[in-house]
């Protein structure tokens, strides 16, 4: 049991380890393009909603921000890149006619 919590210990630091060099540099090239436009670490954006309707979950996925609306016309889930404030994708859920 001990070789088990010892091995499950040496996979998080692994992973840590991995994680923290960040091989690809894409973290840090876009936060130095905020930079040098001089937003750093902040931007302000407006994002379209449906009106009537409200905000009900906010969750992440890998690199993205999902947001899920009730309410207004259908309920609607809108994919942010939180790097730049756009919006990725937009899903409008319709019931299906029978």
């Amino acid at each position: 049991m001990g070789l088990l919590v010892v091995a499950g210990l040496v996979l998080v630091g692994y992973g840590l380890y991995r994680n923290s060099h960040n091989p690809s540099g894409t973290a840090s090239s876009a936060a130095g393009a905020r930079a040098a436009n001089g937003a750093v670490g902040y931007f302000s954006v407006d994002l379209p909603v449906p009106a009537g309707s409200k905000l009900e979950q906010m969750t992440t996925a890998g690199d993205r921000v999902i947001l899920r609306f009730t309410g207004g016309e259908a309920e609607r889930i809108l994919v942010l890149d939180p790097q730049t404030g756009q919006v990725a994708g937009n899903i409008t859920l319709v019931p299906q006619s029978r």
